[in-house]
């Protein structure tokens, strides 16, 4: 059980790592297109690409994996004690879009706390109790659904380029407060509260549809991954992840066809994002069965164990250096500049998670989450 813990939480700390260089895009310029971001030297054109190819699209369905996979063990944790697993999900479910939502109205609006937060509403009221066979299909399902998505995705931001020129200018220069009100949607062209909660429960439902459009097929592959076991006896699974591994340089010669600005590159693109995640996830596999002892393997471990605070902490960070009301760098570091940044703040974090793990086996955030689920009593 706890190697098997130990590959998850080293998987999603390593993850965290490509999450925070996606993010890296949208935290400097507001957008993740190119001809918004506009990168002019070789350098910065060769860390845009490589944040496209190599991460971009690839790491959250990583995430939603781990968190479709945490899903099943937390079930069969309380069904050993014989409890219901139904209400602690539901209140971690609500805890999360609370999370998310402060977050995106009070950090940064690149949030995936409320998107996982809504998906597992999705999961609680129709996929919880179902089979491995039926999760399987569903994750076939969403994955063909979501592939349009993501083949129109570069288009539908570039139709926003002028919504996209207007939160530049108000992230760049704007006060704190500016920047919530235009987060939030509170604006002089508000038509007053009750237009405004309208219009958020509205949003709201429509953001709970597309979340579990957008990560629904990896969490319920996860959920079927945690069912039969993938991660238990990993020495012994090692043929097969091998095979499974050569996605990656599949994935990566598919996202490739990025570089060519047609519809048919555009869609060999998007496959290759969910090729490229699943090839992850079996690299890394490979790796912690031969590195599982290193230092490094722990840190990611620590990391991992407090992913949510680290998150969080990652928006806190870029957010005070690039927008006006912090140290305002917006649109002004470079895409290599601000992957090296990237680098160095995962790496303060790798450090700084181990020595918190020493004192705490909780992160902040992940204290408040767990007695907002279990209602304030130790589990």
């Amino acid at each position: 059980m706890k190697k098997r813990i130990d590959v998850i939480d080293s998987l999603r700390g390593f993850s965290l790592l490509g999450i925070l260089i996606a993010n890296m895009l949208y935290f400097q310029y507001g957008t993740i297109t190119k001809e918004e971001i506009a990168p002019s030297t070789w350098w910065d054109q060769a860390a845009f690409y490589f944040t496209k190819i190599a991460v971009e699209a690839s790491v959250y369905p990583i995430f939603g994996f781990l968190f479709g996979y945490g899903i099943i063990l937390f079930v069969r944790s309380l069904e050993k004690r014989e409890l219901s697993a139904r209400g602690p999900l539901w209140r971690r479910a609500i805890g999360l879009i609370i999370l998310g939502a402060l977050h995106i109205a009070l950090v940064w609006d690149g949030d995936i706390l409320l998107t996982y937060g809504a998906a597992l509403l999705f999961i609680l009221l129709f996929f919880l109790k179902r089979q491995v066979k039926t999760w399987l299909i569903w994750s076939g399902i969403l994955a063909g659904i979501t592939l349009p998505v993501m083949f129109f995705k570069e288009n539908f931001m570039a139709l926003l380029a002028e919504e996209t020129d207007k939160a530049a200018a108000i992230f760049s220069s704007g006060t704190y407060l500016e920047v919530i009100q235009y987060r939030i949607g509170i604006t002089d062209e508000t038509f007053g509260l009750m237009f405004w909660l309208v219009a958020l429960a509205i949003g709201f439902i429509f953001i709970a549809v597309m979340a579990f459009f957008a990560v629904g097929s990896f969490i319920l592959l996860g959920m079927a991954a945690a069912k039969v076991g993938l991660f238990n006896d990993i020495e012994q699974k090692q043929r097969t992840l091998k095979r499974v591994a050569w996605l990656v340089p599949v994935g990566l010669v598919c996202k490739a066809f990025l570089v060519w600005e047609h519809p048919l590159g555009t869609f060999v693109y998007s496959i290759g994002t969910y090729a490229l995640a699943i090839g992850y996830i079996a690299l890394f596999t490979l790796l912690f069965i031969k590195l599982k002892n290193h230092p490094l393997m722990h840190n990611f471990a620590s990391v991992g164990r407090l992913s949510l605070s680290n998150y969080l902490l990652q928006s806190i960070i870029c957010t005070t250096i690039f927008y006006g009301y912090g140290f305002g760098y917006f649109g002004k570091l470079g895409v290599a500049l601000g992957l090296v940044l990237a680098l160095v703040i995962y790496g303060l974090q790798l450090v700084g998670s181990r020595l918190y793990r020493q004192r705490f086996s909780l992160g902040p955030v992940e204290w408040l989450l767990r007695k907002f689920v279990y209602l304030g009593k130790a589990k």
